[in-house]
């Protein structure tokens, strides 16, 4: 699936907006529509953010643990937030990355979801 437009790149480096492919995959359609929702989530514009405090602190901090971006429970918000934009450049979400204790609640449904 390929959809360009002028400067519709990532960046705007280049024309190619959407340029999914399936070559050869047993159940194509499928996975052009899998690998067509990672892009939207990676790519769409954030439409609502979160404050990472309390509940949701709580929910991503365990997450990361799980994961591995933190060692033990997080003592300082700032180690947190780190180990936080560490998944977000691991995981293809920098794009959606907020301002320092906001979350993008697709990347926490993301994240909710078990990734």
């Amino acid at each position: 699936m390929l959809v360009v437009r002028e400067g519709g790149g990532y960046g705007g480096d280049n024309d190619r907006v959407l340029d999914l492919r399936v070559d050869e995959h047993p159940s194509p359609i499928q996975e052009l529509i899998r690998i067509r929702n990672l892009h939207s989530l990676y790519f769409s514009e954030t439409q609502e953010v979160v404050a990472v405090e309390s509940e949701v602190r709580q929910e991503v901090e365990e997450t990361l643990l799980r994961l591995g971006y933190l060692e033990q429970k997080a003592s300082e918000d700032e180690v947190l937030f780190d180990a936080l934009a560490a998944y977000h450049g691991t995981e293809n979400f920098e794009e959606r990355e907020q301002e320092r204790g906001y979350l993008d609640i697709e990347v926490l449904k993301f994240m909710r979801d078990g990734h």
